[in-house]
């Protein structure tokens, strides 16, 4: 089983009304379960899939509700990579102020498999 770290600093969550995303990280886990048939010759046979992604994401001056399903979009900043998919809020921890604005830290899991644009 192997892990995977992304990061960037921009994106959104759909169904929330003007909550930015100032910066995210996300994990992601692999592995590759047996799949051998009686037809390997003896052989293991194995298939490579993602079991699971979960992270954090900063935003300023608002949050959103922990337990909250909502649709995803995770950007690289500068025309990068774009990573979306459906997710729950697990939890919220306020950050330190930055200019006098409130930071709030957000940690979820994704429901299903994500996609990378």
């Amino acid at each position: 089983m192997s892990t995977a770290a992304l990061c960037g600093w921009a994106g959104g969550l759909t169904g929330t009304s003007a909550l930015e995303v100032a910066s995210w990280e996300i994990n992601i886990t692999n592995d590759a379960p047996d799949a051998t048939s009686f037809e390997s010759n003896g052989w293991k046979e194995r298939v490579p899939c993602l079991i699971g992604a979960n992270g954090t994401f900063k935003s300023i001056g608002q949050c959103s509700t922990v337990g909250l399903h909502a649709g995803c979009n995770f950007t690289t900043g500068g025309g990068g990579s774009t990573i979306s998919g459906d997710i729950v809020i697990s939890r919220i921890t306020v950050g330190t102020p930055v200019d006098g604005i409130v930071t709030f830290d957000h940690e979820f899991v994704f429901t299903g498999c994500p996609s990378f644009t």
